[in-house]
């Protein structure tokens, strides 16, 4: 039996270089969820804008970079691969 996906799955933009996405899109490109990128907005971190009330939300892909530029800590760390021991 086929599954239903959620509603708020997020889902991949077709085009990755538009001015604007939805919280579904923008979840998708922050990898996190849909709540986490309302709760950003909500919040105040995450800008985002909307025609008229009860309207699509949109987020500019600058907000987009600005809050993923503010919420990284530093650099990924590398993993190195230890040595292998060497028995005696």
């Amino acid at each position: 039996m086929p599954t239903k996906q959620s509603p708020r799955t997020p889902i991949k933009p077709e085009d990755l270089n538009a001015p604007f996405f939805s919280i579904l899109e923008a979840a998708w490109l922050l990898k996190c969820s849909y709540d986490t990128v309302l709760r950003a907005i909500r919040s105040g971190r995450l800008g985002a804008s909307q025609d008229e009330k009860g309207g699509a939300i949109r987020i500019s892909r600058e907000d987009l970079d600005a809050y993923y530029a503010g919420t990284r800590i530093g650099p990924p760390i590398r993993r190195t691969r230890k040595p292998a021991r060497v028995a005696a």
